[in-house]
């Protein structure tokens, strides 16, 4: 047999890379994974004796993968032997008789071809007699059980999870072996055989909230299974990017699999699998579903070799792609005299008959039985890519093989209906002549709309045209079918146009800028920053002032409720405060706010400031929506600060938003173009901004706040439920994870009680800010990203991070999903650091508070107690 040439020893540490094994690509690109030498020997004893039996293996697997690798060295080392598969399926079960192995292990596939086999060869019988039934069933068991070589004793299952039911049939079919269901990980090694963990392996599971599992489900915890063991992977081939997306902070590695974990009177619980956290998808009516666990339960169908379950967020149940079994399938034809089977609507209603009462039988819901299957006599084999060669269905590649197919035949019109009511959450006739926003519609939802339809048409759909009074079903049919339609006007024209209105004032003479109000006049109350505003008033300005808030609300809602359910919520609420608010009900957008005149007139009479505060804050609404509030709004605070022919001051509080790109200075108005205002809320403020500027210019005492992010107070952690900042955070909360890029960057914004704080100190000590414009921005950046993880951890929150794409993918289905086309671009979008150094001037920004670990401990306890959901 030739000679023996000896080679030189390597010395070789427990922590070196010694071999490499692949991972089977069932739901992802196959991954080299790096095994270290100290993990590989841990799987062997040191000293391994050969067994007192005659050991012969059948290696089915490949040997690049970790069970065909390791069952062989296994085999080689108690003095065993082993025969190879010739890699042609149709010989298997030749070469099993030819080897006769003493143990053989193999995947699902092989034992569902098994079954599959019998479930025909069974329903072939056609005996209506219960008791001749069985007789023959145990006939063919006996039959089958020839299929395996009388001299194995042990099957063992891998690569994959299988059905209860072809598992049942296993022990009814191979009772002279032993039966081993195996559950092991290329990256870990085994993990449980027969549902019970190996006594070796540490574990935890993690909740999945935005699939419903959660470690509270009863009666069992479920949720993503995390393990530790002695065989743990050193990481991935070159990418260090999924080796540490793999694992969490404290080693443990992310199986992917959801599994529920049944413990009774103590005992060791068993582990079962209910699905790849990968495969879960989810339909429109939020449901989501888990193919394998349905695939297993459809097996049982005579007519079915193989099955696939599809479904997307556009049908509101799954799909099966069925690859018939062809005896089964030739006897149906010869019954029913049938020369095509394929199209044939006899057959495809048969075998829908049998899926529905399968379902039926095991308590599916309606959602997780097939409204429409697609037959194909090409089977899942390697050779064409739909099955792994470790003989897993590739879910991928069959999804792209039938993509043609599993797109559904809807009309455009019943596409576009199925995305309306999965963003609204409300069924709408295909004849209604609705409009979006009547149909449960709004800003965020308008965005989840926008972003589906371009998604699944390929169409654009601008926002504004979504708030048209008049976009209903057959409007948007229309678009999505000839988007030449789409016209968006220009809408700077109107901007300046808008910005000439008359403002028909007539200024008199300036009241006393006193340093002692007795009655203010204060819009926005019931927001975030009003509420603050309104606080720091109520705290600084003298015992006897009163304080008029312009509340709008219902007629038969106390004003003064809604303002106390504000403050109260931000922490900042005192019962005292009553006797110095007087709540007004009117709104912002009518004339005179909806006062009649002799209550407008009494007002404009009494107050010595204003503080106009109210705006309606919202960066998805078209500017046409936000018209009313914010520009009729701003007119009307002018017109209540000279009527009849008064001079009253106001504080008027403006955004950044109405600043372009490029602009950092605290210049006036003026000086700005609405030309590259992108969103309607910062294009409503500059006009808002250039009307009163007007009024400045004709003699009102105006001064302009320009307010950035305004994040949690200092004191309490209050914060604005309806922020990005804040939205991102419970984000982040529920989602268990962050996106990497934002590890190194900082939230730019400002403590809301220190901003509220120095603009009422200011209105009370400095009369010469009037005319000014002033930047309330952090000058230093705000708060660093990396203290939010931190907290959060500190918090008992476990996230880790992935990049953002996938991030983006793990928000779907949550109440903040729409809100990630704008989190990115608005928190963490790159813009010149703005000038604030006019505010800076007469604040001192030593006395902002510190946005330290303190700082946003207090920030995530308010949210993960009020806002998150």
């Amino acid at each position: 047999m030739g000679f023996c040439k000896r080679y030189n020893c390597v010395p070789i540490e427990p922590n070196d890379i010694l071999t490499i094994v692949y991972t089977s690509g069932s739901s992802d690109f196959p991954k080299g994974v790096m095994i270290s030498d100290g993990a590989l020997r841990s799987l062997f004893p040191e000293e391994l004796s050969p067994s007192t039996g005659e050991q012969v293996t059948f290696s089915y697997q490949p040997l690049a993968w970790y069970g065909g690798r390791n069952n062989l060295i296994g085999t080689f080392l108690l003095g065993g032997r082993a025969g190879f598969f010739t890699g042609n399926p149709s010989r298997l079960m030749e070469e099993l008789a030819l080897v006769r192995p003493t143990v053989f292990a193999a995947p699902p596939s092989i034992w569902n071809k098994i079954y599959s086999e019998f479930k025909s060869a069974l329903a072939l019988t056609m005996i209506p007699d219960s008791q001749q039934h069985a007789e023959v069933e145990k006939e063919l068991l006996g039959q089958f059980s020839k299929l395996i070589p009388s001299r194995c004793n042990t099957i063992a299952i891998v690569g994959a999870l299988i059905s209860s039911l072809v598992l049942d049939f296993m022990h009814k079919c191979f009772r002279h072996c032993q039966i081993e269901d195996g559950y092991g990980i290329t990256e870990c090694g085994g993990v449980a055989f027969n549902n019970r963990f190996d006594p070796t392996v540490t574990y935890r599971l993690e909740s999945v909230p935005e699939m419903n599992f959660t470690l509270e489900d009863q009666p069992f915890p479920r949720g993503e299974l995390l393990i530790k063991t002695h065989q743990m992977f050193s990481g991935y081939v070159n990418n260090p990017t999924e080796t540490r997306a793999a694992l969490t902070d404290d080693g443990f590695f992310r199986t992917g699999d959801i599994v529920e974990l049944r413990q009774i009177l103590g005992k060791p619980p068993y582990v079962y699998i209910i699905d790849r956290k990968k495969n879960f998808f989810k339909l429109s009516n939020g449901q989501f579903v888990s193919p394998e666990y349905l695939q297993g339960i459809f097996t049982r169908s005579a007519f079915i070799e193989q099955i696939f379950i599809h479904g997307d967020l556009y049908e509101d149940s799954v799909t099966a792609v069925i690859v018939p079994n062809r005896d089964r399938a030739q006897a149906f034809a010869i019954e029913n005299n049938i020369t095509s089977l394929e199209s044939d609507p006899k057959f495809y209603d048969a075998i829908m008959h049998d899926l529905h009462a399968i379902g039926a039988k095991e308590s599916l819901r309606k959602h997780e039985i097939p409204s429409r299957i697609i037959i194909d006599f090409e089977p899942f084999i390697v050779e064409n890519g739909l099955l792994t060669s470790s003989l897993k269905p590739c879910r991928p590649k069959l999804i792209a093989h039938y993509a043609k197919r599993l797109k559904t035949t809807n009309t455009l019109e019943q596409r576009l209906k199925t995305i309306i009511e999965t963003v609204t959450g409300q069924s709408l006739a295909t004849d209604d002549d609705v409009g979006f926003l009547a149909t449960g519609g709004n800003s965020l939802a308008a965005v989840r709309l926008s972003r589906m339809v371009r998604e699944d048409l390929g169409i654009t759909l601008p926002l504004s045209i979504l708030f048209q009074s008049e976009m209903n079903l057959k409007r948007l049919t229309e678009f999505a079918q000839n988007p030449s339609l789409i016209q968006e006007d220009s809408i700077v024209s109107r901007l300046l146009h808008d910005a000439e209105l008359d403002l028909n004032i007539t200024i008199g003479k300036p009241k006393m800028l006193a340093s002692s109000p007795s009655m203010v006049f204060v819009t926005g109350t019931t927001g975030f920053v009003g509420g603050f505003l309104l606080f720091e008033m109520l705290n600084r300005y003298p015992i006897d002032c009163k304080f008029i808030c312009l509340v709008r609300c219902e007629q038969w809602t106390n004003p003064l409720d809604r303002i106390q359910k504000n403050m109260t919520f931000l922490h900042l609420w005192q019962d005292h405060f009553r006797e110095r608010i007087v709540p007004l009900l009117g709104d912002l957008a009518q004339t005179q706010f909806g006062l009649d005149d002799k209550t407008y007139a009494s007002i404009a009479a009494q107050i010595d400031l204003i503080f106009h505060c109210g705006a309606a804050v919202n960066f998805l609404l078209p500017y046409s929506q936000l018209y009313g509030s914010n520009v009729c709004g701003t007119r009307e605070i002018i017109h209540l600060a000279t009527y009849p022919s008064n001079c009253i001051p106001v504080q008027y509080i403006s955004t950044i938003s109405i600043l372009p790109p490029g602009i950092v200075e605290e210049i006036h108005i003026d000086a700005i173009s609405p030309h590259h205002l992108t969103t309607g809320y910062g294009q409503s403020k500059w006009v808002a901004e250039k009307l009163m500027r007007k009024a400045s210019c004709f003699g009102l005492p105006v001064v302009i706040y320009r307010l950035g992010s305004m994040c949690a107070s200092a004191n309490s952690g209050a914060c604005n439920p309806l922020d990005l900042h804040t939205i991102f955070i419970a984000a982040i909360l529920k989602t268990g994870s962050y996106p990497t890029e934002a590890l190194n960057m900082k939230l730019d914004t400002l403590p809301v009680n220190f901003a509220a704080n120095n603009i009422i100190r200011l209105s009370l000590v400095r009369p010469d800010v009037y005319g000014n414009v002033y930047h309330v921005v952090h000058p230093d950046g705000g708060v660093a990203f990396q203290n939010i993880v931190t907290s959060a951890k500190l918090c008992g929150v476990k996230i880790n991070d992935v990049p953002f794409e996938q991030w983006r993918s793990m928000m779907r289905g949550h109440s903040f999903e729409s809100a990630d086309e704008l989190l990115f671009e608005l928190i963490f979008g790159k813009r010149l650091t703005l000038s604030a150094k006019q505010f800076y001037s007469i604040v001192s920004p030593l006395n902002i508070p510190a946005m330290d670990n303190d700082y946003t401990n207090k920030w995530l306890a308010f949210i993960m107690q009020n806002v998150r959901h």
